[in-house]
């Protein structure tokens, strides 16, 4: 496992996300093909770590009636609405910005909002670099988790990143595998642990040392969701994890 680095988001994030955003054309589509098979159970929307949107639906944002952009970043309501301003003022879709870090202020704003659907949009798969910990890092996500019983969420997040080689793409690299979570891990097509991780790893041209985001154990057992390749960039590949849990389930 290496070691933690901090790189999560700030104005060299939202830079990054412009200068890269047509490389991630393929990622971003195949989350908002993932979003549109979600149901969610309100027409009110807890967004905990949307930034700007850089990744997000604009079609799956204008479900919503309502939508809370929680974040810590004081340029997200800015460019959220630069972003996805005008499909949701087609809509009619309220936008209402809360400053603050929304997995450290989780309980208060569920308690705030007890009709809510919530949404970590790739924010649980950062936490490992603000903590700088990786039992801790877990530990917290377990909280996280714990205080959404009962509740309507849905997460895309991190769950492996590391160094690739653009040559050893496959020339039609899978991009996207349905996944299951088992009392043992991430289930693909019946891998599991070491094999998954090589399968995953060769459709990226994943090499070297590779970074787990302790995440693999967010959603409960028998959740079913999407590993998306995220080509970051050409010296560097993410594998994200796209899940839904509802409140019936």
């Amino acid at each position: 496992m290496s070691a933690v680095r901090d790189l999560t988001g700030g104005l060299r994030w939202h830079l990054r996300a412009l200068l890269l955003r047509r490389r991630w054309r393929q990622t971003i589509t195949h989350i908002a093909e993932w979003l549109a098979t979600t149901r969610p159970a309100s027409q009110t929307l807890l967004l905990i770590g949307g930034s700007a949107g850089w990744m997000m639906s604009d079609v799956w944002l204008q479900r919503f009636k309502q939508i809370h952009l929680i974040d810590i970043d004081p340029l997200a309501p800015h460019l959220f609405r630069l972003n996805h301003g005008r499909a949701l003022r087609a809509s009619g879709t309220q936008l209402n910005f809360i400053h603050m870090d929304g997995l450290a202020g989780l309980d208060a704003l569920l308690a705030a909002h007890p009709e809510a659907t919530i949404f970590f949009d790739n924010v649980l798969g950062q936490h490992v670099y603000r903590v700088h910990d990786f039992d801790q890092a877990e530990a917290d996500l377990k909280r996280v988790v714990g205080s959404l019983q009962g509740r309507d969420w849905g997460s895309v997040h991190d769950v492996f990143s590391g160094p690739s080689d653009p040559m050893k793409v496959p020339p039609q690299p899978q991009q996207v595998f349905e996944v299951t979570r088992t009392a043992e891990g991430l289930s693909v097509e019946g891998l599991r642990d070491t094999a998954l991780h090589l399968r995953l790893l060769a459709q990226v041209g994943g090499k070297d040392e590779w970074m787990d985001h302790v995440t693999s154990g967010v959603f409960p057992v028998g959740t079913t969701g999407r590993l998306i390749a995220w080509p970051f960039r050409p010296e560097y590949a993410h594998w994200l994890y796209a899940g839904w849990h509802g409140s019936l389930d």
